[in-house]
């Protein structure tokens, strides 16, 4: 989510289609994300999806399932899977102690897409966040005001033209929750200075029964001029592609 940005003006639009490579005007191009060739001692497997279109080089995984895990990650294996960088993105140890983790990887090149993951033990109690739920939509449908409240900012909350979605998919052939937002409001605020609100995001939620993952993919670049404008860059299966990779690397590594 962003706050109190200024929106790019209209004639920054066309900067913005350069930097984006082949990103289109239409938010249902196809995605901007490419997976990447295996790293040395990587297996090769199928990332997310078949794009088209490079933007970034995404973290690849074996065509297997999640590995299972057998206890609570401990702070050595935290430690190690938030020291994992990868070649197109800015790397950055957002927090980790004995029980979690929080690391975030940003786009070198633009538009500036983040992707923050974070995991954490199931038996942390009403600290979870949120609690380790089956991972079926029946489960999670009682809690989407909950989830929505959490994840859209307080000034897009109750727009009508706020979309915020919740449902099931599957990564690498597990059954997963996720939900989508997005957002946009700009206008002079009460003082007669312009600001505003955006928010372009994807979230997957993943839980073993043992261990839970969190992946949020974000637009993170400079405000646009219009939700659509925004969209044009970062539509949802742009971001969608890069959440599902990164979950199913994580979700490979961790033991």
């Amino acid at each position: 989510m962003h706050a109190l940005r200024r929106a790019r003006p209209a004639a920054a639009l066309a900067v913005a289609a350069l930097l984006a490579g082949s990103c289109k005007a239409d938010p249902t191009d196809a995605p901007l994300v490419a997976p990447a060739a295996a790293q040395p001692g990587q297996p090769a497997g199928s990332a997310a999806g078949s794009p088209v279109a490079a933007h970034v080089k995404l973290p690849r995984s074996p065509a297997t399932p999640p590995r299972a895990t057998t206890r609570p990650l401990d702070r050595a294996e935290l430690d190690r899977l938030a020291a994992f960088a990868f070649a197109d993105f800015e790397h950055e140890v957002l927090a980790t102690d004995a029980q979690r983790l929080r690391v975030r990887h940003l786009t070198v090149s633009r538009p500036k897409l983040a992707v923050t993951v974070a995991i954490e033990r199931c038996d942390l109690g009403p600290q979870a966040n949120p609690p380790c739920l089956a991972m079926a939509l029946p489960a999670w449908q009682p809690r989407i005001r909950e989830l929505r409240a959490q994840s859209v900012p307080p000034a897009l909350r109750e727009r009508p033209d706020t979309r915020f979605e919740l449902g099931a998919r599957r990564v690498a052939g597990s059954p997963a929750i996720y939900t989508y937002q997005v957002g946009w409001s700009f206008g002079p605020d009460d003082h007669g200075q312009p600001g505003g609100t955006y928010s372009d995001s994807y979230t997957l939620y993943y839980n073993d029964g043992i261990n839970q993952i969190r992946v949020r993919a974000d637009y993170a670049d400079d405000a646009m001029a219009s939700a659509r404008a925004m969209l044009a860059l970062a539509p949802e299966q742009d971001l969608a592609q890069l959440a599902v990779a990164f979950l199913d690397f994580y979700v490979h590594e961790w033991k």
